[in-house]
């Protein structure tokens, strides 16, 4: 085994123990060993979840860079898309699920859905900070996208509604 993976390994198990510093620390150390490695720079942006101390836009590098390197893995795509709406990045949260949703199009109701819904609880947690107009666009977009994984046109869910 490389050292590359004995380190991943050994981040993995820190991750698995919650031990978030010494977790970062291996993955640094894969990084540095492979710096082709998606597995790493996205175990890196895992563990930095947990150490508050690391800049968002780090962590939002390190993700991008294993998408990079493992440009067909959905799963990658979708945390990227996951991160980058905790960190207000909402064009970025979009094309990365939307990235999620092509390049996995079974579960693309899943990364739809997760967007329309992070999307609309972002929206609820920033309320204060919108104008109303800002709010409304917002709602809609998260509706579309929740609508979209649905596979239901905006014509079906009005009618639907009216019937309620």
């Amino acid at each position: 085994m490389d050292e590359a993976m004995k380190e991943i390994e050994a981040g993995e198990r820190k991750l698995a123990e919650a031990d978030f510093e010494g977790a970062l620390a291996r993955f640094k150390k894969a990084v540095k060993a492979d710096p082709k490695s998606a597995e790493a720079y996205f175990g890196k942006a895992e563990a930095a979840l947990g150490v508050p101390k690391i800049p968002a836009e780090e962590v939002i590098a390190d993700y991008k860079r294993a998408c990079e390197l493992a440009p067909d893995n959905p799963f990658y795509h979708a945390r990227l898309g996951a991160f980058a709406i905790e960190a207000g990045h909402f064009e970025l949260a979009e094309q990365s699920y939307n990235k999620s949703a092509e390049l996995d199009p079974d579960s693309a109701y899943l990364y739809l859905s997760e967007f329309g819904l992070e999307l609309y609880r972002a929206r609820r947690e920033k309320l204060d900070e919108m104008t109303p107009q800002m709010r409304d666009d917002v709602g809609r977009k998260a509706l579309r996208y929740v609508l979209r994984a649905m596979r239901m046109q905006e014509t079906e869910a009005a009618r639907l509604l009216k019937g309620a």
